[in-house]
């Protein structure tokens, strides 16, 4: 008897130490996790409605929503019509906090515009889940001849011949024969033309984009 109390109790403590060390577990990694959430001061945010996208700045957030700075178009302000559904990219420590939601309001005076609070949120950290590598490959990016930088699933970085601005949404013409709709998210222009960042409108394999076109 007094062995199967000493297994019963031995037993017992071990159980609730590790019932411990999981809820501290569980603890420190949904902190961790909400963290991560966490944008940055006065985060850089791009909001993309069903037909353009723009530039913005978070200006503030609380529980009556999210006040961003006049939202740019082609460096052009365009008021954002209340209740346009958007979709809102906003730099966070851990990466891009993603969301889809609503504007609820127009502040004129001070060229904001209010989102509503997002009721559900998703961490895209690009810094892990990019698959980015250097490609041989020309394209066309909107009628003008170009050449892959670097490629992920996501995007790419593309050299062309001609000028494309930040915002613009382009077909992009990949060596296998497909089309792709994509949104310039990033332009340098030069005498020679322009270096861009594309976002896909949906994703691609790279290794799908490497091969020859038969």
């Amino acid at each position: 008897m007094p062995q199967l109390l000493t297994f019963l109790l031995s037993f017992s403590l071990v159980f609730a130490l590790g019932y411990g060390l999981a809820k501290i577990y569980t603890y420190f990694r949904s902190r961790s996790t909400k963290d991560l959430l966490v944008p940055v001061e006065n985060a850089k945010v791009r909001m993309k409605t069903s037909d353009a996208l723009y530039r913005c700045r978070l200006v503030s957030r609380d529980s009556n929503g999210w006040t961003f700075t006049a939202p740019m178009h082609r460096d052009n302000y365009v008021p954002v019509a209340v209740g346009e559904e958007v979709k809102c990219e906003v730099v966070a420590n851990g990466g891009l906090v993603v969301f889809t939601t609503k504007i609820v309001a127009r502040k004129p005076i001070e060229g904001t515009v209010v989102v509503a609070p997002p009721k559900s949120v998703k961490l895209d950290n690009r810094r892990l889940n990019v698959d980015r590598r250097a490609v041989e490959m020309n394209v066309v990016v909107g009628g003008k001849s170009g050449a892959v930088l670097d490629l992920s699933p996501g995007g790419a970085r593309v050299k062309i011949q001609g000028f494309e601005r930040e915002g613009n949404m382009v077909m992009i013409d990949l060596p296998t024969g497909e089309s792709r709709g994509a949104t310039i998210v990033d332009s340098k222009n030069d005498q020679f033309g322009s270096v861009i960042r594309l976002k896909f409108d949906e994703p691609i394999l790279s290794q799908e984009a490497k091969k020859p076109r038969s």
